[in-house]
This record gives structure tokens, sequence and C-alpha cells, in this order.
């Protein structure tokens, strides 16, 4: 009996270390939207996530759905672009790039950097460029969407768990102390 109960632990151990457990994700989370030269921008933006998040040990983390922000046409008409037998998101390091409508032409909103299966959210928002499909982020002046966060104050405290990150630039030189 004994034995059974260790070859079934260290089967079910080999289980949650090589394959992703997977979190339905169908809620809404509030945030902020700020900007970074200047401390008066502060707009409440409601981020809904609808679709399945995958954990994994050894692999990066994947978003399959959709991800809205309110405020924002783009996102709330158009899904997630997702390429064929690829995951809409795939977190390298907990970030990825959000593109919108159809693979191959699909325009790109931002990036998205995550923690905690989407506990703390922070999207870079890309400035459109003409003729362009995508856009620009400014370390001067650019949006960030940061969630959960209700004030700028608590916007930039969640931005200080994503210091040191080597995806994003670092915030510590626009962050007041």
């Amino acid at each position: 009996m004994k034995k059974i109960a260790i070859r079934l632990g260290v089967l079910v151990l080999c289980y949650l270390l090589f394959v992703p457990i997977s979190i339905p994700m169908h809620r809404e989370v509030q945030g902020v939207e700020i900007q970074l030269g200047d401390p008066s921008v502060c707009t409440p933006v409601t981020i809904g996530l609808d679709g399945t998040y995958r954990w994994s040990l050894f692999a990066a983390d994947t978003f399959t759905g959709t991800i809205r922000f309110s405020g924002y046409p783009l996102t709330e008409e158009l899904p997630l672009a997702k390429g064929t037998n690829l995951p809409t998101l795939r977190f390298e390091q907990g970030s990825d790039l959000l593109e919108y409508g159809e693979w191959m032409k699909a325009e790109s909103f931002g990036w998205i950097l995550v923690k905690g299966c989407m506990s703390s959210i922070v999207v870079q928002v890309m400035e459109k460029t003409e003729g362009s499909k995508g856009g620009n982020w400014s370390t001067a002046d650019g949006r960030c969407i940061v969630a959960p966060a209700s004030a700028r104050e608590e916007a930039l405290a969640v931005l200080r768990r994503f210091e040191g990150n080597e995806r994003l630039p670092p915030y510590e030189y626009w962050i007041e102390e």
C-alpha cells in the first residue's frame, strides 16, 4: 500500500510539473490609465478578461481568449490576434504584445506585463503612427493602463512590483518617491 501511495504521489508531482494548469477567467478588473509625464492624468479603465490562463512551471504561461479595455473600441470590437495553432498570448518573461484583429493584419495596442495569473496587469498603450499597424510608446510621456488600481498612487505601487523586468523599460526614473 505504501509503494502505491509513493508511485501515485510521484505521478501527481510529474503531472503538476509538466502539464500546464488551466485557470478559467471571466472577470472584470478595475484599473487606471496614467501618463508618465503628466501626474494629473488618471482615468478609470475596466479590463475585461474572458478566456483561459494556462500556468506552467517550466514553460511560458499562456492566455487564450480576449482582453477588453473600456474606452478603446479596437479592443472591444476585435478579438486578440491568434496565429495558427498558437495561444493568443504567450507570456515570455511575463509579457507579450497585444494585437487585435486578424492574424498578420492585426493592429498593435501595446505591451502587456502580468504577474500572478493576471493578479497585476500593466499595459504600455502604443500611440498610433501614420501608415502603420502599430505605434510607439514613449518612456518620457507614455500612457500605461495599470490594474488593480483606482488612483495614481495605487498604480505607481503596482508599477514598482514590475521594476527590473528586462522586457519593459525601467520605470524607476519617473516614479515619484
